[in-house]
């Protein structure tokens, strides 16, 4: 790794950039924001963690993450529009017509489907945070009501929550598209969803980029940093004294020496509930 660093390095000094945005936190990426010989380094100064970069934003959380970005427009002396704060992807005509495809094929038109993702919440630098996702018995129980309620289920989402979705199948037959698609076409299915539940997780940032529906469950996190800010959208979080544990550093106890009871309190008819009323307020 340090040998594909130095010649990263120096391929980005040879390009002699005006300015940089360090998106992430952590201190290692401003250090290396500097080796590049960027003048004017623009990033979150997170207890002290922004020494190398010429323009810090104070980063001490419980604010929502979007606004701490567009924190980032005033080093270019740039005033943020902190009202149009709408994230956006943009999906090609081809994932269009994939989604159009695939709604055909698995009889979707005439029904109102609900997205609901299981999984999500890996990613490379924190690893495996199961804490934040609901169990999976629960989003079974929730799938056969939502069935009984005469609601479509999708299942989204990539490879690495097959093994969720094996689980769910020896339970319950739905629709499903985990591990199927790549990640615009996952987006473009979320964007077709009348509505979509998830986990505080990557496929919630996708789902929040193109639906105004979103039913989220928090646990570890606080979700005034992450839920999503549309009107039509909710979350669900119950305080419970030990969270949010999640901290700036994105850790949090593990294993949880509460037994995870954050998430385990948030009962399917919470959720179900949720939901319904999301779909309502839209239709009226």
């Amino acid at each position: 790794y340090f040998i594909e660093l130095m010649k990263l390095i120096f391929k980005i000094r040879k390009k002699s950039y005006d300015v940089i945005f360090v998106l992430d936190k952590h201190w290692i990426f401003n250090l290396v924001s500097f080796l590049f010989g960027i003048k004017k380094r623009i990033g979150f100064d997170r207890f002290g963690e922004g020494k190398f970069l010429t323009y810090k934003v104070p980063y001490f959380g419980r604010r929502h993450e979007i606004f701490y970005y567009l924190d980032l427009l005033n080093g270019l002396g740039v005033e943020p529009n902190y009202e149009d704060w709408e994230m956006k992807i943009f999906l090609s005509k081809n994932d269009l017509e994939f989604v159009e495809r695939f709604w055909d094929e698995n009889n979707l038109n005439d029904k109102m489907v609900v997205g609901v993702c299981p999984g999500g919440a890996k990613n490379v630098g924190v690893g495996d945070d199961d804490l934040r996702r609901w169990d999976t018995k629960k989003y079974m129980e929730l799938i056969k009501k939502l069935k009984e309620k005469g609601f479509e289920v999708l299942l989204i989402g990539g490879n690495t929550d097959k093994e969720i979705e094996e689980q769910i199948f020896k339970k319950i037959k739905c629709i499903s598209a985990i591990g199927k698609t790549t990640l615009k076409e996952s987006t473009a299915l979320l964007k077709k969803c009348d509505v979509v539940v998830c986990n505080d997780s990557g496929p919630m940032h996708l789902a929040a980029s193109v639906n105004k529906k979103v039913v989220s469950i928090f646990g570890p996190t606080h979700p005034c940093e992450k839920a999503p800010l549309h009107k039509n959208s909710r979350y669900i979080w119950k305080q419970m004294g030990c969270n949010p544990c999640y901290d700036l550093w994105g850790r949090f106890p593990k294993p949880c020496p509460y037994g995870k009871r954050c998430m385990g309190k948030i009962d399917v008819s919470i959720v179900l509930n949720e939901i319904v009323a999301v779909v309502k307020e839209w239709d009226h």
